[in-house]
């Protein structure tokens, strides 16, 4: 799933697949390359780091703007790779968004 968001999203966004909430410096870095992060949280990330990562959004979209907008898919076990890829690309298409979470789950 990394590989077809990464080239999904190619020239549009920077994706950060996160693993802790460490990786909130992952999001502040690409924010310096593009105008939009997405940061992907898989299932496997622990539920502390992902609740962290989580709120942390709606203070980098406020702290990024204007020059930088970013989203978050919060993936669950079975999350079709169809649906996750169609959130990522309306995400990045969305111009007038940032902060946005979209919770993927199992059809």
């Amino acid at each position: 799933m990394k590989y077809a968001l990464t080239a999904a999203l190619a020239g549009t966004a920077a994706v950060v697949f996160a693993r802790d909430a460490a990786d909130v410096a992952l999001l502040r870095a690409a924010a310096d390359t593009s105008a939009m992060v997405l940061l992907v949280l898989a299932p496997i990330v622990p539920n502390l780091d992902k609740a962290m990562l989580l709120a942390a959004v709606g203070a980098l979209a406020v702290e990024l703007a204007p020059h930088t907008r970013i989203a978050a898919l919060d993936l669950h076990e079975g999350a079709d790779p169809t649906d996750v890829t169609a959130a990522a690309m309306f995400l990045a298409k969305a111009e007038s968004t940032t902060g946005q979470i979209l919770r993927i789950t199992a059809r």
